[in-house]
């Protein structure tokens, strides 16, 4: 599939390199063009009307060249009757090959002809001045001024082999160079990918645990349509348990898929942060009291931050859950929260089992559960540091995690006091 991908990509990038190469590739040789011809042409025009300054009716010509005119600039008188009355200056042309030339043939505006397999740029007057010529008077027709193009032709066939080489040269560079880019391009889709399909592999997984309970014991009940609720209490609340934590899970996933397609929003507002961490920690200090846990606090009065109620309780409560799950019998929880500069810093600390080194940088990846053998016997999708990551990351803050192996774990949240 990315093998695909990546050559459309390699195409793509090709195609369009071609076109603006070649776009540019004309644009530079016609501009070239245009502009040698369009100094020829001034050339030609500036020795026309250096020409119409001196009166030619009783005109002798010498082999005195028109002054401020370009010596590769050639002259042909023509007769009224379509005859060469002299060619004068430029490079010399046999008469015979003067005839792509004849006024006949030529109009008024100035243009390329070809002479002999060499271009010339032409610019026919007609006239009906006289001259003298070898003693007689004679009629001019049409003046013709020619320019051989053979320098400009060069420069422009020496450019467009450029071009052409350079073109080909680039097509080639381009083709590696978008392998390479394409393939640096789909890096992060790939890795997107993967972990989708993990994501949907370890969902799948989670869902059908729960509901291969809940189905074993209906078929159970089913099977045994005589006995009483009571003596069937146990399936019962296993099922119970089962949906419960199914409910749970679906809408922990719900939580994160729309926080990936940024369908939730955050209902900002002044949130007393000291208060919001003392309520929930009222709320586990029965939970922890059972299993012979203490708590303490050490919260910073007054704290108040910019951001959503509902999702920092939501987060309190994910850190509050984790630390108290994997804290063993006796243990101490220590939640401290205090403002640091223009953020307010939040600590969760247990004496808990810990995580070992190689897996702390993936406990906030989704599913992710560190000690799966222990995990097995707690409660848990492994989704909930996912979401408590996203809500820090929603309001513009930084989370992450210290812990050692029979040592504890350490969550610290960072939140600005102004979230943008």
């Amino acid at each position: 599939m990315f093998k695909k991908t990546r050559i459309r990509l390699v195409l793509l990038n090709v195609i369009v390199f071609v076109i603006l190469l070649n776009g540019l590739g004309c644009a530079l040789y016609f501009s070239m063009q245009y502009r040698l011809y369009s100094q020829v042409d001034e050339e030609l025009e500036r020795a026309e009307k250096r020409l119409t300054q001196i009166p030619l009716v009783l005109f002798k010509f010498e082999r005195k060249r028109l002054p401020d005119v370009d010596r590769r600039i050639g002259m042909l008188l023509w007769d009224d009757r379509g005859g060469l009355i002299s060619h004068m200056y430029g490079e010399i042309i046999e008469r015979e090959e003067l005839l792509p030339l004849h006024p006949v043939k030529r109009t008024d505006a100035i243009e390329n002809v070809t002479v002999a397999g060499q271009v010339y740029r032409v610019y026919t007057v007609y006239t009906d001045k006289r001259v003298v010529e070898q003693g007689r008077i004679r009629k001019v027709s049409a003046i013709q001024f020619i320019y051989n193009l053979e320098p400009e032709m060069n420069m422009l066939s020496t450019l467009l082999y450029v071009l052409g080489v350079g073109g080909l040269a680039s097509i080639v560079i381009a083709i590696f160079a978008g392998l390479f880019l394409a393939k640096r391009a789909l890096i992060p889709i790939q890795l997107s990918w993967e972990k989708q399909q993990q994501f949907i592999a370890d969902a799948s997984h989670e869902l059908r645990t729960p509901l291969s309970v809940i189905l074993l014991n209906l078929e159970r009940l089913f099977r045994s349509p005589g006995r009483t609720i009571e003596e069937e209490s146990e399936h019962i609340l296993v099922s119970m348990q089962e949906t419960k934590r199914l409910n749970k899970l679906v809408a922990d996933l719900l939580t994160l898929a729309r926080s990936d397609s940024n369908e939730l929003q955050l209902l900002k507002k002044t949130v007393n942060l000291g208060e919001l961490i003392e309520n929930s920690i009222q709320t586990f200090r029965q939970l922890a009291a059972v299993k012979g846990i203490r708590i303490e606090t050490q919260i910073q009065h007054p704290l108040e931050l910019s951001g959503d109620q509902e999702r920092l309780q939501q987060l309190l409560v994910i850190l509050l859950d984790n630390a108290l799950k994997y804290t063993d019998e006796q243990g101490t929880i220590t939640v401290s929260c205090r403002r640091e500069g223009n953020a307010i810093a939040l600590s969760v600390k247990d004496t808990g089992v810990g995580i070992s080194p190689q897996d702390v940088p993936y406990i906030f990846d989704r599913f992710f559960r560190a000690d799966k053998m222990r995990s097995r016997q707690q409660e848990g999708t492994g989704l909930g540091l996912s979401i408590a990551k996203w809500i820090v990351d929603a309001h513009g803050g930084k989370i992450r995690a210290e812990s050692e192996e029979g040592e504890g774990t350490r969550i610290y949240v960072q939140l600005p006091l102004k979230s943008s």
